[in-house]
């Protein structure tokens, strides 16, 4: 009935035009990525629900506030807003603000420019330093380099259009800023994204326009999951506690969510690769490795699926080329509530909880908790929601039903059913109360 993004995972996710089947061994990839991303949800879609999450959160702690979509687009912004609801402090409007007035280069992709990105940036700069480093971004304040820099990112932005435009459009809808590191200070970095601060992608001074449109496929893949994750039903908080995948290139151990981040990125990656043309890849390309790798983290996360929630076990499937499982749906005469749910019931909306409600329909609800907690609403539940009074005025089971019977088409008994389902999963979450 819901989908949780609740407590401090809340916003802490970490982070082709190819047609028919691409051969990877025992797995495969099927179909294009965009194709299937758009299946979940289109682009323009999924980034308006992850914006009509952000501006709930902002309502929950600081009532008023108006996030505009290039606030809400803005890491920082996104950074300090999943901060606050991880419970790490409140959230500063001013801070908010001062951090999207930072310069930036549009050439497909907004560029950061400014002398001051290096402290506006510290977060991501911070999480993605090698021990011992400390990567600083090229900016105006060093001239020619920076020019230099960024005609070679935008000539790698028209190249990932040229070889994959639909691709492009899928993923780069997701990247709201790069960074490009000095190449003196990256520490080996090639490319990387965080879920901790997500939507800026950060690269080392690139040499060819190749290694930039393999690093917005990369990167754009994983901040394509990051709002997969927070509006989908992909991940809960059981998968902290999901057995670890070890990969066979490094040893290196990876939890669920990261292991998907990476089984999803190399599928991504695979398909360009069939894209590249002619084109000579850089010498630190993964694209050669990406279907082998893709193939063994495929096959061992089909063999985990049972860890995944219903679309990530969709887009595993669809994207491996394995048969859906067809999910036999518990009847709703059978579906359990917590009590029973009479004519004269009467429900409202608790005072502390607040609705957002997206241009595709869904509605997202926040509650005013420590730490706040998040959940997108199902079809009926959203219905209910919207039906009730969010004054503390109650409205009865007996007020609702000819108006259920009539939204959804039914006869009275199914409306009462569904609307009894619907009322009981509310309750059970803590975003209605029973005033009988």
């Amino acid at each position: 009935m819901f989908l949780g993004c609740t407590g401090r995972r809340a916003l802490w996710f970490r982070a082709s035009t190819a047609s028919g089947y691409v051969n990877t061994g025992s797995s495969m990839l099927a179909s294009a990525t965009h194709v299937l991303h758009a299946r979940l949800a289109p682009a323009e879609a999924l980034v308006d629900e992850r914006r009509t999450l952000y501006r709930l959160a902002v309502g929950l702690f600081a009532p008023g506030t108006r996030l505009s979509d290039n606030l809400a687009d803005h890491p920082i912004v996104r950074y300090e807003i999943g901060r606050a609801l991880a419970g790490h402090g409140g959230l500063d409007p001013a801070r908010l603000r001062e951090a999207a007035e930072m310069r930036v280069r549009d050439v497909g992709v907004a560029i950061a420019a400014d002398p001051r990105a290096a402290d506006v940036l510290e977060a991501p700069l911070r999480i993605v330093a090698p021990p011992g480093t400390s990567p600083r971004p090229l900016t105006e304040a060093d001239g020619e380099r920076f020019d230099t820099a960024v005609g070679v990112v935008a000539d790698g932005v028209r190249l990932l259009r040229r070889l994959a435009p639909a691709m492009a459009d899928d993923l780069l809808a997701h990247v709201s800023m790069l960074a490009v590191l000095k190449a003196e200070t990256s520490g080996g970095v090639v490319s990387a994204s965080s879920r901790y601060v997500p939507g800026v992608v950060l690269i080392d001074e690139p040499s060819a326009p190749i290694e930039v449109a393999e690093a917005l496929v990369h990167e754009g893949a994983h901040e394509k999951f990051f709002d997969l994750a927070i509006t989908r039903e992909f991940l809960d908080a059981s998968a902290e506690d999901a057995e670890y995948f070890e990969t066979s290139w490094s040893h290196a151990r990876w939890p669920l969510e990261q292991t998907f981040a990476a089984w999803h990125a190399y599928s991504c990656l695979a398909q360009f690769y069939l894209l590249r043309g002619t084109e000579q890849l850089g010498p630190h390309s993964l694209l050669p490795k990406a279907r082998e790798r893709a193939a063994e983290i495929g096959d061992w996360l089909l063999a985990h699926e049972g860890d995944l929630r219903a679309d990530a076990r969709w887009l595993l499937r669809a994207l491996t080329g394995e048969p859906a499982v067809e999910v036999e749906e518990q009847p709703l005469k059978d579906v359990a509530v917590s009590r029973e749910i009479s004519k004269g019931d009467c429900f409202s909306v608790l005072p502390d909880v607040t609705c957002q409600r997206a241009r595709s329909g869904r509605v997202v609800v926040g509650r005013a908790t420590q730490p706040p907690t998040i959940f997108w609403l199902a079809p009926d539940a959203s219905w209910v929601v919207d039906r009730l009074r969010h004054d503390g005025t109650p409205i009865s089971f007996e007020l609702m039903l000819p108006d259920a019977i009539k939204e959804w088409a039914v006869d009275p008994a199914t409306a009462g059913q569904r609307l009894g389902v619907a009322l009981d999963s509310l309750l059970m979450s803590s975003i209605i109360q029973s005033n009988s």
